[in-house]
């Protein structure tokens, strides 16, 4: 029998995290009531992944978690949501990253407290060669950095494209950005790596350094900017009254890789991953509120635009 392969394979963190809706942020040496709990997996690659897999893509994670409580429940809830794990190592005796999400209902914004855990990075030498060299994407968000380095460069001799969620400027990382296909930069990222005084500035800097297919900065509610061949312009977001901003980048760039996945433009896919993250950002739950493919269309088209399949 053929071995089934992955269209997407993600290698980047896996996170336990406890959501927690509270009226107010409490005040040190207080305590205070929750009024909804969630437990619920988490990490920028890891949910991405669920993301690009509720909206029809064929999934796969790639690493390592521990055999503790926290990565049990993580390679559960990505078989729950449909995602691969067969290429998913769990470390005897590893406490797996987690973390603590306080979200306030009034405001909706949050506050993560995290803890990276004991888990080794997996070994580069061991990475599924063949499993990558058929997939037609690589998703990475800057952990685990010498694995994904290993696997971008195998991506990119099979043909694969590699695609960054470059949210966090940690150690390393500029050895990653020669490699990548599909820059997804935080605004943040990209004025801090680059020292530039716009992000207008940043992407044509990342863009003439690192010759990316493209570059696609994330500005949250402001929507953000998009520069490739045809040049530089900008992409909108949604106006939604937000519940719950937790995985919302995340909802973006798995709906991006979607997006690009079915044939669209890189205009289009902004636009069609700035829908999922609209729609995501009115429901609780990082994983439990992201949208499927016919949702997504259905909020474009009540807002008088249509996006086909390539």
């Amino acid at each position: 029998m053929d071995r089934l392969w992955n269209e997407i394979i993600g290698i980047g963190a896996a996170v336990y995290d406890t959501l927690m809706v509270v009226d107010r942020f409490p005040a040190e040496d207080t305590k205070l009531e929750g009024r909804e709990t969630r437990v619920q997996g988490g990490g920028p690659c890891a949910t991405a992944l669920v993301a690009a897999q509720k909206l029809g893509c064929n999934t796969a994670y790639m690493g390592t978690m521990g055999d503790d409580l926290f990565g049990q429940f993580l390679r559960n809830d990505f078989l729950r949501w449909g995602v691969d794990t067969r290429f998913v190592t769990l470390v005897p005796g590893a406490i797996s990253f987690h973390s603590v999400v306080l979200l306030n209902q009034r405001t909706s914004s949050r506050t993560c407290i995290w803890n990276r855990g004991t888990v080794p990075p997996p070994d580069a030498a061991l990475l599924d060669a063949e499993a990558l060299a058929h997939a037609k994407v690589l998703h990475l968000d800057g952990h685990m950095l010498d694995a994904a380095l290993c696997a971008a460069r195998l991506c990119r001799q099979s043909g694969a494209k590699v695609s960054y969620d470059a949210g966090g400027t940690y150690p390393g990382v500029e050895r990653l950005l020669p490699l990548v296909d599909w820059l997804i930069p935080s605004e943040e990222f990209a004025l801090k790596i680059t020292g530039a005084d716009s992000a207008q500035s940043a992407a044509q800097r990342l863009y003439k350094t690192y010759r990316p297919e493209l570059i696609a900065i994330t500005q949250g509610a402001r929507g953000g900017l998009l520069l490739d061949e045809k040049g530089l312009r900008r992409y909108d977001s949604f106006p939604v009254e937000a519940k719950d901003t937790n995985g919302c980048g995340d909802t973006f760039h798995g709906a991006f890789i979607a997006g690009m996945l079915q044939g669209m433009d890189a205009g289009t896919a902004c636009e069609y991953a700035s829908a999922a993250a609209a729609i995501k950002c009115t429901r609780l739950g990082a994983r439990e509120g992201m949208p499927t493919d016919e949702e997504c269309r259905a909020f474009l088209h009540s807002r008088g635009r249509r996006i086909f399949h390539g």
